[in-house]
C-alpha cells in the first residue's frame, strides 16, 4: 500500500473541543457544516457508501479511513453546537426553521473516477465553508478547531487527487 496516499490521518493533535460560551447564532451557523448538503454527515455517509461499492481493496480501505476521520469531525461539531447551547440533531437550523439531513444529498456514483471528482469538489466546498465560519464565529477555541479540520480536508483533497491520477 502506498503510504503517501493511504495515510488519511494527519499526525497532528486537535485543539480542545470547547467554546468560550453560549451563542445560539454560532451554533446555528455550524449546523450547515454538521448536517447540510455538503457537511460532515454527508461526507461520512458518502465515503462509507463508496467504501462499500469499491471493488479495489486499497481504494475501499482509503475511503473507509477517510470516512472515520469525517466521523470524528462530526462528533467535534456536535460537541461545539451543544456547548454553544444548540441542539446537535442531524439537521440544519435556519432561524425558526429546521431542515433534517437527507440521504438525497448523496451522489450514489459507483465509478471511482466519477465519485473522486465529486469528492474533490465537496472537500473544496467544505474548506470554503470552514474558512467562512472562522471569520463569522468570534470564538478562539472554535477557530482553532476549524483550522485543524481544514488541514484534514486538504489532506483528503491530496489523497483523492493522487487516486484520480492513478486511474488515468
Amino acid at each position: 500500500m502506498n503510504e503517501n496516499i493511504s495515510n488519511c490521518e494527519l499526525d497532528l493533535p486537535y485543539p480542545p473541543i470547547k467554546t468560550e460560551g453560549k451563542n445560539l447564532y454560532f451554533a446555528s451557523l455550524l449546523t450547515n457544516d454538521y448536517a447540510g448538503a455538503v457537511s460532515e454527515m454527508s461526507a461520512v455517509t458518502k465515503y462509507s457508501f463508496q467504501h462499500a461499492v469499491t471493488t479495489d481493496r486499497r481504494t475501499a480501505e482509503i475511503m473507509k479511513c477517510i470516512s472515520l476521520v469525517e466521523m470524528r469531525h462530526l462528533g467535534f461539531l456536535s460537541e461545539i453546537i451543544r456547548d454553544f447551547g444548540g441542539n446537535p440533531r442531524i439537521a440544519v437550523q435556519s432561524g425558526c426553521s429546521t431542515v433534517f439531513w437527507s440521504a438525497r444529498y448523496i451522489a450514489y456514483d459507483t465509478d471511482p473516477r466519477t465519485y473522486l471528482r465529486g469528492n474533490l469538489s465537496d472537500e473544496r466546498a467544505a474548506i470554503a465553508s470552514y474558512r467562512s465560519r472562522i471569520s463569522q464565529i468570534d470564538d478562539r477555541f472554535v477557530g482553532k478547531l476549524l483550522a485543524r479540520i481544514i488541514l484534514d480536508e486538504e489532506n483528503h483533497i491530496r489523497i483523492f487527487s493522487l487516486l484520480l491520477e492513478e486511474l488515468f
